[in-house]
């Protein structure tokens, strides 16, 4: 869920993005490109560290990471 609405945010911003930084659409693109190639790359590392360390303490540790990132 969390992925999901972050990736909503950067759509929602990219216009602004274009904008203020007087980029095109291709460049800004590469934002949302860069975003879910992270995501994909992060997302077998979490499920290894999951299974090693317990779900639920994954979990609330990504959470407030994801928080704290997005502060």
């Amino acid at each position: 869920m969390l992925v999901a609405l972050d990736g909503t945010v950067l759509i929602v911003v990219q216009p602004a993005l274009r904008r203020d930084l007087g980029a095109g659409v291709a460049e800004v693109q590469w934002t949302s490109t860069a975003y879910l190639l992270a995501v994909a790359a992060f997302l077998v590392v979490a499920g290894r560290l999951g299974d090693r360390y317990g779900h639920t303490r994954l979990l609330l540790t990504g959470v407030l990471g994801f928080a704290a990132a997005s502060a």
